[in-house]
Protein backbone atom coordinates (compact mmCIF):
# COMPACT_ATOMS: atom_id res chain seq x y z
CA UNK A 1 0.00 0.00 0.00
CA UNK A 2 2.84 2.35 0.82
CA UNK A 3 4.49 1.68 -2.54
CA UNK A 4 1.22 2.34 -4.40
CA UNK A 5 0.64 5.56 -2.45
CA UNK A 6 4.21 6.72 -3.17
CA UNK A 7 3.52 6.21 -6.87
CA UNK A 8 0.27 8.22 -6.96
CA UNK A 9 -1.96 5.16 -7.34
CA UNK A 10 -5.51 5.68 -6.15
CA UNK A 11 -6.74 2.65 -4.25
CA UNK A 12 -8.91 1.47 -1.40
CA UNK A 13 -7.31 -0.85 1.14
CA UNK A 14 -9.39 -3.62 2.64
CA UNK A 15 -8.67 -6.20 5.32
CA UNK A 16 -10.37 -9.27 3.88
CA UNK A 17 -10.12 -11.07 7.21
CA UNK A 18 -12.40 -8.44 8.75
CA UNK A 19 -14.45 -7.78 5.62
CA UNK A 20 -14.52 -11.05 3.65
CA UNK A 21 -14.73 -11.14 -0.11
CA UNK A 22 -18.17 -11.67 -1.61
CA UNK A 23 -18.97 -14.51 -3.97
CA UNK A 24 -19.20 -12.00 -6.82
CA UNK A 25 -15.79 -10.50 -6.00
CA UNK A 26 -14.14 -13.93 -5.97
CA UNK A 27 -15.75 -14.94 -9.26
CA UNK A 28 -14.72 -11.62 -10.81
CA UNK A 29 -11.11 -12.03 -9.65
CA UNK A 30 -11.04 -15.58 -11.01
CA UNK A 31 -12.31 -14.25 -14.35
CA UNK A 32 -9.29 -11.90 -14.52
CA UNK A 33 -6.69 -14.59 -13.83
CA UNK A 34 -4.54 -16.25 -16.46
CA UNK A 35 -3.82 -19.36 -14.38
CA UNK A 36 -7.05 -19.65 -12.37
CA UNK A 37 -6.56 -20.53 -8.72
CA UNK A 38 -2.77 -20.60 -9.15
CA UNK A 39 -2.86 -16.81 -9.53
CA UNK A 40 -4.86 -16.30 -6.33
CA UNK A 41 -3.86 -19.01 -3.89
CA UNK A 42 -0.59 -19.10 -1.98
CA UNK A 43 0.31 -22.78 -1.99
CA UNK A 44 3.17 -22.06 0.44
CA UNK A 45 0.86 -20.69 3.15
CA UNK A 46 0.23 -22.68 6.32
CA UNK A 47 -3.51 -22.30 5.78
CA UNK A 48 -3.25 -23.90 2.34
CA UNK A 49 -1.07 -26.76 3.57
CA UNK A 50 -3.62 -27.48 6.31
CA UNK A 51 -6.47 -27.99 3.84
CA UNK A 52 -7.93 -31.50 3.94
CA UNK A 53 -8.49 -31.66 0.18
CA UNK A 54 -6.95 -30.34 -3.01
CA UNK A 55 -8.33 -27.10 -4.43
CA UNK A 56 -8.20 -28.68 -7.91
CA UNK A 57 -10.72 -31.31 -6.78
CA UNK A 58 -13.30 -28.73 -5.65
CA UNK A 59 -16.32 -27.51 -7.51
CA UNK A 60 -16.82 -23.77 -7.98
CA UNK A 61 -19.25 -23.36 -5.08
CA UNK A 62 -16.90 -25.16 -2.68
CA UNK A 63 -13.93 -23.15 -3.95
CA UNK A 64 -15.71 -19.84 -3.45
CA UNK A 65 -16.81 -20.84 0.06
CA UNK A 66 -13.23 -21.92 0.85
CA UNK A 67 -11.80 -18.57 -0.27
CA UNK A 68 -14.42 -16.64 1.67
CA UNK A 69 -13.84 -18.60 4.87
CA UNK A 70 -10.05 -18.92 4.60
CA UNK A 71 -8.61 -15.63 3.32
CA UNK A 72 -5.21 -16.69 4.67
CA UNK A 73 -4.72 -18.94 1.64
CA UNK A 74 -4.88 -15.99 -0.76
CA UNK A 75 -1.76 -14.31 -2.07
CA UNK A 76 -1.07 -10.93 -0.59
CA UNK A 77 -1.59 -8.23 -1.72
CA UNK A 78 -4.37 -8.56 -4.26
CA UNK A 79 -4.75 -5.49 -6.47
CA UNK A 80 -7.72 -5.44 -8.80
CA UNK A 81 -9.49 -2.91 -10.97
CA UNK A 82 -12.01 -3.05 -13.82
CA UNK A 83 -9.87 -5.17 -16.14
CA UNK A 84 -6.70 -6.38 -14.46
CA UNK A 85 -5.49 -8.27 -11.42
CA UNK A 86 -2.14 -8.52 -9.68
CA UNK A 87 -1.32 -10.79 -6.77
CA UNK A 88 1.74 -10.72 -4.59
CA UNK A 89 4.23 -7.89 -4.90
CA UNK A 90 5.67 -8.22 -8.37
CA UNK A 91 7.01 -4.80 -9.35
CA UNK A 92 6.48 -5.29 -13.08
CA UNK A 93 2.85 -6.32 -12.67
CA UNK A 94 1.86 -3.89 -9.94
CA UNK A 95 3.24 -0.92 -11.93
CA UNK A 96 0.24 -1.35 -14.24
CA UNK A 97 -1.85 0.22 -11.47
CA UNK A 98 0.27 3.38 -11.34
CA UNK A 99 -1.41 6.26 -13.21
CA UNK A 100 -0.14 6.85 -16.74
CA UNK A 101 0.72 10.46 -15.84
CA UNK A 102 3.12 9.24 -13.12
CA UNK A 103 4.69 6.65 -15.45
CA UNK A 104 5.25 9.32 -18.13
CA UNK A 105 6.84 11.64 -15.57
CA UNK A 106 9.06 8.80 -14.38
CA UNK A 107 10.04 7.90 -17.95
CA UNK A 108 10.96 11.52 -18.66
CA UNK A 109 13.20 11.42 -15.58
CA UNK A 110 14.92 8.27 -16.88
CA UNK A 111 15.60 9.93 -20.23
CA UNK A 112 17.13 12.91 -18.45
CA UNK A 113 19.42 10.55 -16.55
CA UNK A 114 20.36 8.73 -19.77
CA UNK A 115 21.16 12.05 -21.38
CA UNK A 116 23.47 12.93 -18.51
CA UNK A 117 21.30 15.46 -16.72
CA UNK A 118 19.98 15.24 -13.20
CA UNK A 119 16.47 14.02 -12.51
CA UNK A 120 14.88 17.43 -12.08
CA UNK A 121 11.42 15.87 -11.77
CA UNK A 122 12.16 14.26 -8.41
CA UNK A 123 10.66 10.92 -9.38
CA UNK A 124 12.03 7.81 -7.74
CA UNK A 125 12.77 4.99 -10.21
CA UNK A 126 11.26 2.22 -8.04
Amino acid sequence: MKWLANHDAIFTARDIKKQPLTREEILYMLSLTEEGTDDLISTRSKAYKALPTSVQDMGMNDLVALLQNNPGILKNPIVVDQNKLATGFDLETIREFVPASYRKKELAGFFKILNGTKNALGVSPA
